[in-house]
């Protein structure tokens, strides 16, 4: 049987702790050569709307260990706009009810039967969050407890849930451009976490004395500026276009989550402006460590209290879809959620 699990099923079986502890061995096992994953992929074509593109995007990854192989794919319109005098790129609710469309599908390497099928929205922001913080977790001071937020949204949240989960935080203070929406980020986390969580009236406020610095935003200009960096902080960025070349210049450590190299982007002729933002500046990533290999222990990390160190372009890999996928759908078929399908619905006896 096929098990068909929805966002609220895996809301039951997957939370920040549970994810660090499954993706930690994974990125050690990928560092090592023991897991593979395809670089991700992007198809364009013109949107439906003014200044939209329609993107159908995809990425792949999986173990021997795991005994999955799993595919994320996302069907999206996206969009750029200018908010409060940023440019911001992103996606449409365009499906019926106002909805988005991603799914997680797993398959197993015995049999190569169809055995999972999942939204990808929860394990998206706990993927992300995950791998932020087990960057922190080798790059950040240990005794770090202060953290500057850029952003307050639902990538932030899982960014604050993972460092919360690897250092002591002590304070945390938060931008985003709409007042009414930082503050109330403020309040829900704080009462999430337990911590002291407070607004800032700017990016600069945010940031300053700060030990940890997070972005999570859809900007598609930098989001902070270089002078504002001092020396022993760690600084993450999801997005290669939230950081400007003179602030990665100045990172004494620069690790990346993965180096295997640029994103396929498929345009019809002549219309590369459909490209999404992400990685179009063509930063050498090669040049720097990724997690995994920092995970493994290949890549030296933090060893002064004085270096500035960064993560950066926290985009995703297969290997964490089939990691958490696979977390999933054993732990959801353990309490009896989801609902099975007949696998002869996904299988043939015609040998193409």
């Amino acid at each position: 049987m096929t098990l068909l699990l929805t966002n609220d099923d895996l809301e039951q079986v997957l939370d920040m702790p549970r994810s660090l502890a499954a993706l930690e061995p994974a990125y050690r096992a990928l560092g090592q050569g023991q897991a593979v994953l395809r670089p991700q992929s992007q198809t364009y074509l013109p949107g439906p709307l003014p200044n939209s593109s329609y993107c159908l995007k995809s990425v792949e990854g999986g173990s021997q260990e795991l005994g999955v192989m799993a595919i994320r794919l996302t069907s999206d319109v996206l969009r750029g706009r200018e908010v409060n005098g940023t440019f911001r790129r992103e996606k449409v609710a365009a499906a019926p009810g106002g909805r988005f469309l991603g799914l997680v599908l797993l398959f197993s390497i015995e049999t190569g039967e169809l055995l999972a099928i999942m939204p990808d929205g929860i394990i998206q922001r706990l993927r992300v969050g995950a791998a932020s913080a087990l960057a922190a977790d080798r790059l950040a001071r240990a005794n770090a407890a202060a953290v500057g937020l850029i952003g307050a949204g639902n990538q932030a949240a899982a960014q604050l849930r993972g460092l919360a989960a690897v250092r002591r935080l002590q304070q945390v203070r938060v931008f985003s451009p709409t007042a009414e929406r930082r503050e109330a980020f403020c309040l829900a986390m704080e009462r999430e976490l337990g911590l002291p969580i407070e607004p800032a009236a700017s990016a600069h406020e945010a940031v300053a004395g700060a030990d940890i610095v997070a972005a999570a935003t859809n900007s598609g200009r930098p989001v902070l500026e270089a002078e504002w960096l001092q020396p022993g902080m760690h600084v993450s960025f999801i997005r290669e276009f939230e950081a400007s070349d003179e602030a990665l210049a100045r990172a004494d450590i620069l690790a990346v989550h993965t180096k295997q190299g640029e994103i396929d982007h498929c345009t019809p002729v002549g219309r590369e402006d459909l490209a999404d933002l992400q990685r179009g500046r063509g930063y050498p990533w090669h040049q720097h460590p990724e997690l995994s290999e920092l995970v493994a222990g290949s890549a030296p990390g933090r060893d002064s209290d004085s270096q500035l160190t960064m993560f950066m372009n926290n985009f995703g890999i297969g290997i964490q879809f089939a990691v958490l996928g696979a977390a999933g759908m054993r732990e959801a078929r353990a309490r009896g959620l989801g609902q099975d399908i007949p696998s002869d619905w996904f299988l043939e006896s015609l040998q193409p």
